[in-house]
């Protein structure tokens, strides 16, 4: 179970990452134990994704069933959680990084929890039409790029590798949840 003090430092260590301090890492539980507890990100995050979800179901014009959208989506929901870290194992592997994976996936994982509470009221806001269609734009743009920015600092720092490579995973992670979706979105249709 993560404790008070470990989900503090990892808020903290949130907080310097979002001002590119290197030193942030250090605040990390950076350990097999710390691996596994940073996802209870993902159990944070999970309330904000199944109203997004909600959202989605609510404004299709053809929607599924209930419980199958809500299976398929749940089943997405872990897949997307898993999926990067374990490819990550392979990739640490190829570049001789594997010292430093627990120090880049704990922190990305809780990068995950940020990205979470700020990007997704947006998302739930645009989904329901509740913002106008430029501001809708504009803040999806925004997400995306910060997303792409502060996830090559994460994984060039982390990891301790050059931007050529921080940016080559930015594009793994990113194909990954797109390979994801497709599939989701198949099983729905």
């Amino acid at each position: 179970m993560i404790d008070t003090k470990e989900t503090a430092g990892a808020l903290y260590g949130l907080w310097r990452l979002a001002r590119w301090d290197e030193e942030a890492f250090s605040f990390f539980n950076a350990t097999e134990q710390g691996f596994w507890r940073s996802f209870a990100a993902a159990a944070f995050v999970a309330p904000l994704q199944a109203l997004y979800q909600l959202s989605v179901y609510l404004t299709l014009d053809d929607p599924p069933s209930i419980w199958r959208m809500m299976a398929i989506e749940s089943i997405e929901y872990v897949m997307l959680w898993v999926l990067f870290p374990l490819a990550m194992l392979y990739v640490v592997k190829l570049l001789e990084r594997e010292a430093e994976f627990f120090r880049y996936i704990v922190a990305y994982n809780w990068f995950q929890l940020a990205v979470g509470y700020i990007a997704m009221p947006f998302v739930i806001l645009s989904q329901f039409q509740l913002l106008p269609t430029s501001i809708s734009g504009f803040f999806d743009s925004m997400i995306f790029v910060t997303y792409v920015t502060f996830t090559a600092f994460i994984a060039r720092a982390g990891l301790k590798v050059g931007m050529g490579t921080s940016i080559g995973i930015v594009v793994i992670d990113i194909l990954l949840t797109l390979m994801v979706g497709q599939v989701t979105l198949r099983m729905l249709t």
